[in-house]
């Protein structure tokens, strides 16, 4: 599973809507949608996005490791 994967089924799983996810973590909507497609362009590189996974993890219940491990992953991939 993608990280985008992980965090759509997570939010999903919370019942969450994107608006909802991006109050509560202070993120643009349509940067989160994008995060779900596995569309991390828009996050302003690589640490930030990884500081943004990091806020949205507790938000949706999601271990911070287990998603930054699977991001990690995913960035190795598409080098």
């Amino acid at each position: 599973m993608s990280t985008g994967q992980m965090l759509k089924a997570a939010r999903e799983a919370s019942g969450m809507t994107l608006d909802e996810l991006a109050q509560a973590t202070k993120l643009r909507a349509s940067i989160l949608a994008a995060m779900e497609e596995d569309d991390f362009s828009h996050c302003g590189g690589t640490v930030y996005a990884r500081g943004q996974l990091k806020s949205i993890a507790p938000v949706l219940g999601i271990d911070v490791d287990d998603l930054l491990d699977s991001f990690d992953d995913d960035q190795r991939r598409t080098r």
